[in-house]
C-alpha cells in the first residue's frame, strides 16, 4: 500500500505517494515539518506518485541540463507533453518524471539505492512546485538565507560562490542570527509583502524550517580579494536575482509568470551586490550596511 502525504509550503499544499519498495520514513524525514495531513490530496496543487518497476519510455529528447551531476533531463512525449528524467551521469536517466498537468509520476528502477532515490524524488518536488506556484507571486530559488531581527537576507551567487559559507559567517558573527534554508528558499507576495519561506529542501545543510519573514535584502555575492558592497538599480537587480531562480525559460506561462513576480519583488526589496573575502569582515559589512 502506498504511503501518501500532504505537505504545505509557503501556503501552497501538495501530495506525495511512496510506494512500499521506498523507505518512506527516511526520505520523508525533511517533510515532517511540513506536514499537514495523512488524507487524499484533494485539493492539492500538485500531486506526485512514486512507482517502482522498468523505466517508461518517456519521448524524444529535448535537452540536458546541468553541467554537472545531478542531471536534469527534458523530454517530449508522443502527446505532446513535457516529460523528465535526472541521472547522476551524462550517459542516460536514472528516473524518469512523467507529468500529464499538475499529476505526476516518478518512475524508479527497482534495487535503487537511497542516495539515489532521495535525490530523484527531491527534484521532482521541486520541479513541480516550481511550476505549478508561479502563477501564484511565488518563486522558488537557489539561495542561503539568514535571519536577523525578523527579517531574512537572501544571498545568491552561482554554484561555489560561498553563499552557505557567508550564512555561516553570519551566524557566528552577528548575535541572534539563524538559518531558515540553505539552498533551495522560496519566496512568495503575501499581502503585498515580499516574504522568505523555509522548505523541505536545503541541499547538503540538514535545515528543514517550516516558518516564514519579511526580506530584509537581497544579497548577490562575488568572489573578490577584498570585500565592497554597492546597492543594486533595478535592473542590476533583475538580473542579479533572475539566474538563480528555478524556471525553463521556453516554457512561455512559466516564464511570464516568473517575470510579473521577479519585477513585484526587486521594486519593493533592496537588492546588493556583494564582492567579499570568507571573513568575518565581509559578514559585518554586508549585515552593517543591508540591516539598517
Amino acid at each position: 500500500m502506498d504511503t501518501v502525504r500532504i505537505y504545505e509550503v509557503a501556503g501552497h499544499s501538495f501530495s506525495l505517494s511512496l510506494p512500499d519498495g521506498v523507505n518512506s520514513e527516511r526520505i520523508l524525514g525533511a517533510y515532517k515539518p511540513f506536514l499537514i495531513s495523512a488524507a487524499d490530496d484533494c485539493g492539492c496543487l500538485f500531486a506526485v506518485r512514486v512507482e517502482m518497476g522498468d523505466l517508461p519510455e518517456a519521448g524524444s529528447i529535448a535537452g540536458r541540463f546541468n553541467d554537472e551531476a545531478p542531471y536534469i533531463w527534458v523530454f517530449r512525449g508522443d502527446d505532446g507533453a513535457m516529460n523528465f528524467g535526472f541521472s547522476f551521469t551524462p550517459e542516460k536517466p536514472g528516473a524518469i518524471l512523467m507529468v500529464r498537468g499538475n499529476r505526476a509520476t516518478l518512475h524508479l528502477p527497482q534495487g535503487i539505492r537511497y542516495r539515489e532515490a532521495d535525490n530523484y524524488i527531491g527534484n521532482s518536488m521541486m520541479l513541480m512546485f516550481a511550476y505549478h506556484t508561479a502563477a501564484h507571486d511565488t518563486l522558488m530559488i537557489h539561495a542561503s538565507v539568514t535571519v536577523r531581527d525578523g527579517r531574512g537576507y537572501v544571498f545568491l551567487g552561482r554554484s561555489g560562490t560561498g553563499k552557505s559559507t557567508h550564512s555561516r559567517l553570519w551566524l557566528e558573527n552577528i548575535p541572534g542570527t539563524w538559518l531558515l534554508n540553505d539552498d533551495n528558499p522560496v519566496i512568495r507576495i503575501v499581502d503585498g509583502t515580499v516574504r522568505v519561506f523555509g522548505t523541505p529542501w536545503s541541499g547538503k545543510t540538514p535545515c528543514y524550517i517550516n516558518d516564514n519573514v519579511p526580506v530584509g535584502g537581497i544579497v548577490r555575492l562575488e568572489q573578490a580579494p577584498h570585500n565592497e558592497i554597492r546597492r543594486l538599480g533595478t535592473l542590476e537587480a533583475y538580473a542579479a536575482l533572475a539566474p538563480s531562480c528555478s524556471s525553463m525559460s521556453w516554457d512561455r506561462d512559466w516564464a511570464d509568470a516568473e517575470n510579473r513576480t521577479l519585477e513585484k519583488v526587486i521594486s519593493t526589496v533592496k537588492c546588493w551586490h556583494l564582492k567579499c573575502l570568507p571573513d568575518a569582515d565581509a559578514a559585518l559589512l554586508s549585515s552593517g550596511t543591508c540591516c539598517l
